[in-house]
């Protein structure tokens, strides 16, 4: 059983990495406009895709109409909403228009890469629970703030700031109990901070 859930959830957030891989090549070598076009596209087609969800539209959007086939959970096939991926292209829009390049790309790889891993490690390994969120899992944490680190020093971001925001990111995302809005909480904290240092 834990077997089929962890390849479901590796299924389910191999498109999530996709921003993570891309968010160099695109935010700091294409520079911040084309990266905010490119996000402000995503956003447009997310965006249209809940509306068709909620109002219960027979539309069909390029590829957030796939990925929503591969990427919901269960509630969120029944219940028919896919907001998350709304707030990921929303703050990831504000981030790469108006942040340093660099960071704004730490701060979306945080986002990408540290969300997925936090996701698959805590379901492929058992750990305890942290205490006071029981749906998030010591081993998940754990992969968040290593996965948040590892992207801020990729991006260059110096050791001390790289230290500070992947532990703040792993506390929000471990407080955050709503899977939907960790996609707002974690990657607003990360870029504030990696904005206010140095």
């Amino acid at each position: 059983m834990r077997r089929e859930e962890v390849i479901k959830e590796v299924k389910r957030k191999s498109i999530h990495l996709i921003p993570g891989f891309l968010a160099i090549p695109v935010v700091v070598w294409l520079g911040n406009p084309y990266a905010t076009l490119i996000s402000l596209f995503f956003l447009a087609i997310y965006a249209a895709h809940e509306a068709s969800l909620r109002l219960n539209l027979p539309w069909n959007v390029p590829i957030a109409s796939h990925t929503f086939k591969v990427m919901a959970r269960q509630e969120e096939l029944k219940e028919r909403y896919f907001t998350g991926s709304v707030y990921f292209w929303a703050c990831t829009t504000i981030i790469v228009a108006l942040m340093e390049p660099t960071r704004a790309a730490a701060a979306v790889m945080i986002s990408s890469f540290g969300d997925a891993a936090a996701a698959i490690v805590g379901k492929a390994i058992a750990s305890p629970a942290i205490i006071y969120n029981p749906r998030k899992t010591l081993a998940g944490s754990l992969a968040m703030l290593a996965a948040s680190l590892l992207s801020c020093l990729v991006a260059s971001i110096q050791l001390n700031t790289s230290i500070i925001v992947s532990l703040a990111a792993t506390l929000i995302e471990s407080l955050t109990r709503n899977s939907v809005l960790d996609e707002l909480t974690v990657p607003s904290a990360a870029a504030v901070l990696l904005h206010l240092l140095p």
